[in-house]
C-alpha cells in the first residue's frame, strides 16, 4: 500500500523553459515528439493536430484532423509518418514531410482511443471500442482481430518480442500476435483495467485499476503482484528504462515501486510528495533515472530516483497538466496544459 511521505524536504530549483506558447484554444490531449527532435506534435479537442518547430515553439502546421477532438498523436517510429485518433472514429495517417493525409482507417461511430505504432513502422494498431484492426500506412485492412468482450482501454506492442502486443479492458488483459486473429492467452482479472505498461525488457506487465490499484503480472509465469490503497483510479503508470522502477500515480504523490532483486513484494517503495492535487501524468525520461510529475494543480516536476534529495518544479500554469512527453535522449521535456499551453523545459541547461 502506497503511504503518505510529507516529513522529507527537498531542494527546489526551478525549471527552466525554452519556450512556451498558447498552442491552442482548448484542451490539449496528447503530445509527440519527432524521433529527430526537431517537430513537436499536440492533439486537442477542437479536432487540431499542430505541429511546431521545438527550436521556437512557432507552428507551421495546423491541420483541422477530426470533426470531433483529436485524442491521440504518434509518430512512427522511423519519423516517416502521423498518425492521429479522434471521436469522429477515425484514424488519420500523415506523410510527416508535407503533412499531406495519405490514409484514413474508419472505425464507424465509436471513438478511436488507442493506437500504437508496429516497431517497423509499415503498420498500425487501433482501437475502438470492443473493436481492434491492424492496417497498413496506406489504410489498408491487414488484420480484424476478434473483438473484445468489452471497451479496449489501452494497447501495448512487447518490446522484446515485435510482433506480440497486449491490450487491456474490463476482464483483463489479452496477449496477441499480430499475425493471428485470436489472442493467444488471457491474463485474468475480475475488474476494470484502465491502462497497460510493459518493463522495457518485456518481463514485467503492469496495469492500473479503477478501483484504485496497480496490478502486476511477471512474464512469461504469469504470477502476479497486487499494489491496493490508492487515493483515486490508478491512470498514471511508467517505467525507467532499466526496467527496475515502476512509478504510479493513483494519489496526489507518486509511488515508485523497485523491481530489482526479490522484487517489490513485501518492501516499501519510494514516495515523492508534491502536488497539492492528484497526480495526472508521470513519464520517466527515456534514459536515466529522472521521473517527470505534472498534477491538477498544474505544476510540474522533476525528480531524481537515484538522489531523491532535490526537485526542479514549474508553477508558472494553473490549469491541470495533461501530457508529459521527453525527447529521445531525455533532455528536453515538453508539458501541455488543460488551458491550451505548451511549454517545453530545458532540463541541463
Amino acid at each position: 500500500m502506497p503511504q503518505k511521505e510529507s516529513a522529507i524536504e527537498y531542494k527546489v530549483k526551478p525549471l527552466i523553459s525554452q519556450w512556451s506558447t498558447l498552442a491552442c484554444l482548448d484542451y490539449i490531449n496528447d503530445l509527440s515528439w519527432s524521433p529527430n527532435a526537431y517537430h513537436l506534435v499536440s492533439a486537442d479537442a477542437a479536432g487540431r493536430v499542430i505541429a511546431r518547430s521545438v527550436l521556437t515553439g512557432y507552428s507551421f502546421e495546423d491541420l483541422t484532423a477530426h470533426t470531433l477532438g483529436a485524442l491521440c498523436v504518434r509518430f512512427s517510429p522511423d519519423g516517416n509518418f502521423v498518425a492521429s485518433a479522434g471521436q469522429d472514429g477515425k484514424a488519420n495517417i500523415y506523410d510527416s514531410n508535407t503533412y499531406a493525409k495519405v490514409a484514413t482507417i474508419d472505425h464507424g461511430d465509436s471513438w478511436v482511443e488507442q493506437i500504437a505504432w508496429h516497431q517497423s513502422s509499415r503498420c498500425i494498431l487501433t482501437a475502438s471500442g470492443k473493436t481492434l484492426r491492424l492496417s497498413a500506412t496506406d489504410g489498408n485492412l491487414i488484420r480484424k482481430f476478434e473483438d473484445h468482450k468489452s471497451t479496449i482501454s489501452d494497447l501495448a506492442w512487447n518490446p522484446a518480442a515485435p510482433d506480440l502486443f497486449a491490450t487491456s479492458n474490463y476482464n483483463g488483459i489479452r496477449l496477441w500476435s499480430k499475425d493471428q486473429t485470436n489472442h493467444k492467452r488471457l491474463l485474468a482479472w475480475k475488474g476494470s483495467l484502465l491502462n497497460i505498461a510493459y518493463s522495457p525488457n518485456a518481463k514485467v506487465l503492469a496495469a492500473g485499476c479503477q478501483d484504485g490499484a496497480a496490478h502486476i503480472w511477471l512474464l512469461p509465469s504469469a504470477d502476479e503482484l497486487f499494489m491496493d490503497g490508492y487515493q483515486t483510479k490508478v491512470r498514471e503508470l511508467t517505467w525507467d528504462s532499466s526496467s527496475r522502477y515502476l512509478a504510479t500515480g493513483g494519489s496526489d504523490q507518486i509511488t515508485v515501486w523497485d523491481f530489482s532483486g526479490k522484487g517489490p513484494s513485501g518492501s516499501k517503495p519510494i514516495v515523492f510528495a508534491g502536488h497539492e492535487g492528484f497526480v495526472s501524468t508521470i513519464s520517466f525520461a527515456p534514459k536515466g533515472l529522472m521521473l517527470a510529475s505534472g498534477g491538477n494543480d498544474g505544476r510540474v516536476m522533476v525528480w531524481d530516483v537515484n538522489k531523491q534529495d532535490s526537485i526542479l518544479v514549474n508553477e508558472d500554469e494553473v490549469s491541470k497538466v495533461t501530457k508529459l512527453a521527453w525527447n529521445q535522449e531525455g533532455t528536453k521535456l515538453a508539458a501541455a496544459f488543460a488551458s491550451g499551453r505548451i511549454t517545453l523545459f530545458n532540463l541541463f541547461e
